[in-house]
């Protein structure tokens, strides 16, 4: 008993199911790998204004004479 995997119609039908998967399943994934990336540069962009204004601050100069 031989069974053949690779037959136009297997084949064909294989590739309907992967463009179908494809159209439902990547734009939720984009959507949410995009809401990611926003997430983290916008945490970076929080952190380096704090810590420049917390800088700015700390910067007092003391000035001694000898």
């Amino acid at each position: 008993m031989e069974i053949e995997f690779f037959t136009p119609g297997n084949l064909n039908q294989l590739w309907e199911f992967v463009r179908m998967l494809l159209k439902m399943v990547s734009p939720g994934i984009l959507i949410s790998f995009a809401i990611t990336c926003a997430g983290i540069v916008l945490t970076i962009v929080v952190k380096m204004f704090s810590k420049s204004a917390k800088t700015s601050e700390e910067d007092d100069i003391e000035i001694r004479h000898y």
